[in-house]
């Protein structure tokens, strides 16, 4: 399947995606925002404002797949059908970023960009979300982050990975999420995903063969109870292991 990192103008077409891919998902859409269905554009407006920092941020690589149609006068153009939201954590990265390193102009530009959310957020709060689980991962992160450590410290982590309905089950999301695992091979660095409810055999089938814990346990965790079949944490461990820890 083709793909390539994200442009700008690619960013609305992103979002929009992934809105279709996780309207019926148990965290994202039934979860944090119950009221989707009378508020879509608050809706897909949390997505804008989430691809955007992504977009932004340097240790983020946003990969998307698409097709290529022919158009009413005869060219071709580009249809994106998925996307995938990549970061790169732990020691190394200015290494993958080159030239850029610490100096890459998206760190000014990404606090703008936060800055610029959080202000439209206090003029025009999300009618679609639940208030009570809008900050859920900054509740949950601090429960899991121990199972980054040690061989895990440092890698590629697949933070969202959607495909727009329409373009499900033709293989767009084994290409996004191979697309981090081979980099990870090729750094020789772990891969890992929390996966979503009934993701697991996907995940696993991807390369993501070592589950250490799930992201619904720990004392004070707001999914606790709630979530069935979801938050496995799965990593691809770096292949210098020898053996898998756990």
């Amino acid at each position: 399947m083709p793909l390539r990192t994200a442009r700008h103008h690619d960013l609305f077409t992103i979002a929009v995606i992934y809105a279709a891919a996780f309207w019926d998902e148990r965290v994202i859409g039934e979860l944090m925002h119950p009221h989707r269905q009378t508020f879509p554009q608050d809706y897909l407006r949390y997505w804008q404002q989430q691809v955007a920092e992504w977009y932004w941020s340097y240790s983020h690589q946003i990969v998307v797949s698409y097709e290529l149609r022919k158009s009413e006068k005869n060219f071709e153009e580009e249809v994106l059908t998925g996307v995938a939201d990549w970061i790169r954590y732990g020691q190394g990265w200015e290494q993958y970023w080159g030239i850029w390193g610490w100096w890459d102009f998206r760190n000014v530009l990404h606090r703008f960009v936060m800055a610029r959310n959080a202000m439209t957020l206090r003029l025009y709060p999300n009618r679609a979300a639940d208030p009570a689980m809008a900050n859920i991962g900054s509740t949950i992160n601090p429960l899991v982050s121990h199972f980054w450590s040690g061989s895990r410290r440092t890698g590629w982590y697949l933070n969202f990975l959607g495909v727009h309905p329409d373009f499900q089950r033709q293989g767009y999301g084994t290409s996004l999420a191979e697309w981090g695992i081979e980099r990870a091979k090729q750094e020789k660095v772990a891969a890992s995903v929390i996966s979503g409810v009934g993701r697991d055999p996907f995940y696993r089938r991807c390369g993501f063969d070592v589950e250490v814990g799930k992201s619904t346990e720990g004392e004070g965790n707001p999914l606790a109870g709630k979530v069935d079949g979801a938050g496995t944490i799965l990593f691809r461990d770096p292949e210098l292991q020898g053996v898998h820890t756990t």
